[in-house]
């Protein structure tokens, strides 16, 4: 937030400068406020990104971290059986998400399906 308070002070003070062909008091100050407000908004809006994307990193990561455990739970819990609808429900995800999920770990862990007569998929996993 500070960063971009100093970035716009250095804004507000290139319009305020004064004729170009003048050398005034004003228009040093008017520089010297402009470089000011560059050097230091440049540098604290860059940190703060910074923060933020590890921020998002690490939250990513924890959310992964858990979707994983209570994949390996449910796994265990019916011998390697699973459902879209099921890990929705457990893990509190969509179901466009579950399937995502479990598509790729079907693609990672060579996975078969079932179809039950509902028309229901399984995704079977050999434990």
């Amino acid at each position: 937030m500070s960063g971009f308070i100093c970035l716009m002070v250095s804004a507000s003070a290139l319009s305020e400068l004064p004729d170009k062909d003048q050398n005034t008091l004003e228009q040093e100050d008017a520089t010297d406020t402009f470089v000011g407000g560059i050097a230091l908004g440049v540098p604290l809006v860059a940190g703060g990104g910074y923060m933020l994307w590890g921020l998002r990193r690490r939250n990513e990561k924890l959310l992964r971290d858990r979707l994983d455990s209570t994949f390996y739970q449910m796994l265990k819990a019916d011998n390697g059986r699973i459902t879209i609808l099921q890990l929705a429900m457990e893990a509190q995800l969509s179901g466009e998400q579950a399937k995502q999920y479990l598509d790729q770990k079907a693609k990672e862990f060579n996975a078969t399906f079932e179809a039950s007569d509902q028309g229901n998929i399984s995704y079977l996993f050999h434990l």
